[in-house]
């Protein structure tokens, strides 16, 4: 995005240290939450990998007077981290495409807003249907 804005590669390179992408999603209501096994197939079929298979164990409100009825109460982060690595450097410098970059810091750990929303989704603080609210469009 720097590069689009015509900031040069050198000076993104000398000052950059990392890019943090964020998002909010709604909090399941802890005093009306209800836990219900989903098959891993459905959330596969709405964009949604979990990395297992078989049935997963979720959450959602039902809705109550704490949370107005919605089922949700509160909002958490969903965060994307990636720190600048010299090696992303070098690719900053040799004007890499988006494609590369992404790859480059896929290998080097980053966890996508997308796959930190289904880490929330699978611990029972948001539901399916925040995730693919927030995160539509990626991955």
């Amino acid at each position: 995005r720097l590069l689009d804005l015509g900031v040069p590669p050198f000076l993104i390179r000398a000052t950059l240290v990392g890019i943090l992408g964020q998002r909010l999603v709604r909090k399941i209501c802890n005093r009306c939450r209800e836990t219900f096994e989903m098959d891993t197939a459905e959330l596969k079929d709405m964009g949604l990998d979990v990395g297992r298979t078989g049935l997963v164990r979720l959450a959602r409100g039902k809705g109550c007077l704490h949370c107005r009825g919605t089922g949700y109460f509160g909002r958490t982060a969903i965060l994307e981290v990636l720190p600048y690595s010299e090696s992303l450097k070098k690719m900053t410098n040799r004007a890499a495409d988006l494609e590369g970059l992404s790859a480059r810091a896929r290998e080097e750990g980053m966890v996508s807003l997308r796959e930190n929303a289904v880490k929330k989704l699978l611990k029972g603080e948001t539901t399916y249907q925040e995730v693919l609210r927030v995160t539509w469009g990626q991955e």
